[in-house]
């Protein structure tokens, strides 16, 4: 079973996820940040994920754009959608916003694996966005962003799983 992970990462931390949910998975994994590398022909995976950071309540342009370009060829493969947020109350609107509804039907795995505010390796508007959303978040009282790697095993079991 050979997998394709493609995924864009701005701070680390969905790269992060993604090294530990290819560690989980059976078979051959290849893993391509779509935002410094080109992405492989998907012709001889068996499974492709998918996954990138959610910044304003949107995915990477460049990932959405390879999404939208080969729309056709993901949806006839195995597919597994994940996105690393924050605020975990966003997280369907987040998955709507990011994928197209043709993904979302046919993927197997939807995941959200957290997030993680590295605000020190930010750039200056993602650093004010960041500082703005803290506030708030601690106002109302929510739990602040962390690491799920509970939902990247639940992820990883799922995508191994050839009858689901």
């Amino acid at each position: 079973m050979k997998t394709l992970i493609i995924y864009s990462t701005t701070y680390g931390f969905t790269g992060e996820c993604v090294e530990k949910l290819a560690h989980q998975l059976d078979g051959e994994v290849k893993t391509v940040n779509a935002l410094t590398e080109g992405v492989p022909s998907i012709k001889e995976y068996d499974r492709i994920i998918i996954g990138g950071s959610i910044y304003a309540g949107q995915i990477h342009k460049k990932l959405k754009e390879y999404m939208d370009k080969n729309i056709e060829e993901l949806g006839s493969k195995r597919l597994g959608l994940f996105i690393c947020c924050g605020l975990m109350d966003n997280i369907e609107a987040n998955m709507k916003n990011a994928f197209p509804e043709k993904l979302l039907k046919s993927a197997v795995a939807r995941e959200c694996f957290g997030g993680e505010l590295r605000v020190d390796r930010m750039k200056f508007l993602h650093r004010m966005m960041t500082n703005i959303m803290k506030k708030v978040v601690e106002k109302e009282g929510k739990e602040p962003p962390r690491a799920l790697p509970e939902n990247i095993a639940r992820f990883a079991r799922i995508m191994n799983d050839v009858y689901a």
